[in-house]
């Protein structure tokens, strides 16, 4: 299973092969394993490759139940301005099997932002009990040998969410007077703006920063 994907998936082929026999016998996570290496080989590479790899991903985790991460990765499919046959048909599966009104009702759940290589950062919101909201910021940085090393760089910033459940600030963060981490949730979408200075972003290694887009994958 996961140790013969980890053994024999060295190359794009093998690990579109290793990833397609799992996916086939319905052992789904060995599969999204698979084909996670197979992206790592060919995200700076080949486009028709990347969509391959991309569509594996998106229909695998479709397969295994877990709609909000099918849409994420069919994100990164569309940021990368990808419109083949299968990202279309994806596109609306995705859109079909996805619960908007229960990820949208409230902030409350996990949203993930893209760093590459496979590698996701994390944003959890929980309720803080008293109408509010925390927040909790697992930020990543890829870098190049994430199979061998993990990532190049992690972060942690924890928080509270003050405001509107749309327009958000993030305070009692630690963060120095001139830092700021505001947000905006549109839907399954959040938008985390970041003010870079001197000390913001010590909550990290280097290069880690928690702004950017999200998108909501689970209400929990």
């Amino acid at each position: 299973g996961a140790v013969q994907a980890a053994e024999e998936c060295a190359t794009v082929v093998q690990c579109n092969q290793i990833g397609t026999e799992a996916y086939q016998d319905g052992r789904f996570e060995q599969a999204i394993e698979a084909f996670e290496r197979q992206l790592r080989r060919v995200e700076d590479g080949d486009t028709a490759q990347l969509e391959l790899a991309l569509n594996n991903l998106i229909l695998a985790n479709l397969r295994a139940g877990d709609a909000g991460m099918a849409r994420a990765w069919l994100g990164v499919a569309l940021d990368n301005h990808l419109s083949g046959s299968s990202t279309r048909l994806h596109l609306r599966k995705v859109s079909e099997a996805l619960d908007y009104p229960a990820l949208s009702a409230n902030p409350v759940g996990r949203y993930l932002r893209y760093s590459g290589q496979a590698v996701w950062s994390e944003l959890l919101i929980s309720e803080d009990g008293n109408g509010g909201y925390l927040a909790s910021f697992a930020p990543v940085r890829d870098g190049a040998r994430v199979e061998q090393y993990g990532p190049a760089a992690i972060g942690e910033l924890d928080g509270k969410l003050v405001g509107d459940g749309v327009q958000m600030r993030l305070e009692d963060a630690g963060l120095g007077r001139d830092c700021a981490v505001q947000l905006l949730r549109e839907g399954i979408e959040l938008r985390v703006q970041e003010v870079y200075g001197d000390g913001c972003q010590d909550y990290g290694g280097m290069g880690i920063s928690v702004d950017g887009r999200y998108i909501k994958v689970d209400a929990q």
